[in-house]
């Protein structure tokens, strides 16, 4: 794949994804037995690269990895669905970043993240993939990396007019700084309780958590609600949008999908509602599947749902 061509930059994470499944989620000082574990790659900046890729976009990591078997399989993974790994950087004094996930019997999950090698991504590395940031449509960045790099990664953007999204996944505070380097940040409701202080369990509450994300210096919000739908904010447009009715087996990997798949209707030059509306679908479609690592859908099966759901 040539770096000219492509259409989509994630500066982000990947991981190790350890996931337990259980009925329910143990209480403190509580020892549970689990259903099985699975091991697989993951990280907030891989889901949401393969799930662009897998919807039609050309897309390119920033990224670093330990010398390990993970790491390995990673870079397998992540070419096999044609993400091009040439900024990829592999380390050998740090292991691969990982996740521990627990998943209960109703498709809720729990996450514990241990960086690894995702925190030796520095702004130099970001630095050296320069030319490929700013020559792409959209740029996607994640908290699982350093605050100094995805701080470049969004200066680059901003000065070349590539599009910016901001998942603030884990929830930082610290992150509210770069607010005004970002098109269109997308927080779920604990996100954005973290970073607003307000939780938008309520339309009154909704309102009021949009709009101090705006006054942060933002011109774009998603509050994604889960079964609840999207609340919408972007260049003055305010609109509410629901999600497919589907039976959830597991969430994990749900609000990456969602990103990495609005990025490539950002692309398209989509006008918001039939973007966010393209993702919501490949969301929905990956909630029924196990594992992060392989939910996210192929354009054509995007395509067939939202036929089904027309």
């Amino acid at each position: 794949m040539s770096k000219n061509n492509i259409n989509i930059v994630v500066v982000g994470s990947i991981n190790c994804d350890i996931t337990t499944y259980i009925n329910e989620f143990p209480k403190p000082h509580e020892t549970i037995m689990a259903d099985r574990t699975s091991v697989s790659v993951g990280g907030k900046g891989l889901n949401q690269a393969v799930a662009a890729a897998r919807a039609g976009a050309d897309v390119a990591m920033v990224a670093c990895i330990g010398d390990d078997q993970f790491g390995t399989q990673a870079m397998k993974y992540l070419s096999e669905n044609g993400v091009s790994v040439d900024y990829v950087t592999c380390r050998d004094d740090v292991v691969t970043g990982t996740a521990a996930i627990f998943v209960t019997s109703n498709g809720e999950n729990m996450i514990a993240v241990s960086p690894g090698a995702n925190a030796r991504l520095t702004p130099r590395l970001v630095e050296e993939a320069h030319d490929l940031i700013a020559s792409a449509d959209v740029l996607i960045v994640q908290l699982e990396t350093p605050l100094n790099s995805i701080e470049m990664a969004l200066k680059i953007a901003k000065k070349a007019g590539v599009k910016t999204i901001l998942n603030p996944a884990p929830a930082n505070s610290d992150v509210i700084n770069l607010l005004p380097l970002v098109d269109i940040v997308t927080p779920n409701e604990t996100e954005t309780e973290v970073l607003t202080g307000i939780y938008p369990d309520s339309a009154e509450a909704t309102e009021k958590a949009v709009q101090a994300f705006h006054d942060m210096g933002t011109d774009g919000v998603i509050i994604t609600k889960g079964k609840d739908g999207c609340a919408i904010s972007i260049a003055g447009h305010r609109l509410d949008l629901g999600t497919f009715k589907i039976d959830m087996i597991d969430s994990t990997g749900a609000g990456d999908v969602f990103n990495g798949v609005f990025a490539v209707g950002l692309s398209r030059k989509y006008n918001h509602e039939k973007a966010v509306r393209l993702a919501s679908a490949a969301a929905a479609i990956s909630v029924t599947r196990p594992m992060a690592q392989d939910a996210a859908p192929f354009a054509s099966e995007i395509e067939e749902f939202l036929a089904k759901y027309h």
